[in-house]
């Protein structure tokens, strides 16, 4: 079974795009067979690997949503050993049509647990908030990658999503670990 690491943050512009795309493209070449899912609606991660998210006719939206397969939503080899599921601005929608959906904070799982035993590693890109794809994504995740800014200030969110975690693990995922704080943007010049 493969293991499944979101690469979470509610602030934006911490890397957490950079840190989900290089680390699917290092386990990639290391021959690690990888699948990258792009959770955030900005789709950066989509476009950092070459696919144009505009262009993507299945997303992760329409995965969710059930108006399409896993297999149709799969863009395979975007580099070698390494699958996408895209994301675009459509997925920003995808908060209110799931509102009235029972069991909402697994659908990510569900997704994942299908695909689990196809891939090493699955890294989940999310968005910079914690919303209900942040919440799929943590449900689904068997540990999370905290990207960080190395200023006093990421230190007060860090502490959120942190909060956030402890309680993802007491309601849907025991099992959720921490991977580790990855410190990024880093510049001797400001020591």
């Amino acid at each position: 079974m493969g293991r499944i690491i979101a690469v979470a943050n509610q602030k934006g512009g911490v890397g957490k795009s950079t840190t989900a795309i290089n680390l699917s493209a290092c386990l990639a070449e290391k021959g690690k067979k990888v699948l990258t899912i792009d959770i955030d609606p900005q789709g950066n991660t989509t476009s950092g690997l070459g696919v144009d998210k505009n262009a993507a006719e299945n997303t992760l939206y329409e995965l969710l949503l059930g108006e399409a397969e896993t297999k149709d939503t799969i863009v395979k080899n975007v580099v070698e050993n390494l699958d996408l599921i895209p994301s675009n601005i459509n997925l920003s929608g995808a908060e209110i049509e799931l509102v009235g959906i029972d069991d909402k904070e697994f659908i990510l799982k569900g997704i994942t647990d299908k695909l689990r035993r196809k891939y090493d590693y699955i890294i989940l890109d999310c968005p910079p908030s914690l919303n209900m794809l942040t919440i799929n994504a943590l449900t689904a995740a068997t540990s999370v990658l905290v990207p960080i800014q190395c200023e006093y200030y990421a230190l007060e969110g860090l502490s959120q999503l942190m909060i956030t975690v402890s309680r993802i693990r007491q309601k849907f995922n025991q099992s959720l670990g921490v991977t580790g704080i990855l410190l990024t943007m880093y510049s001797e010049r400001l020591l």
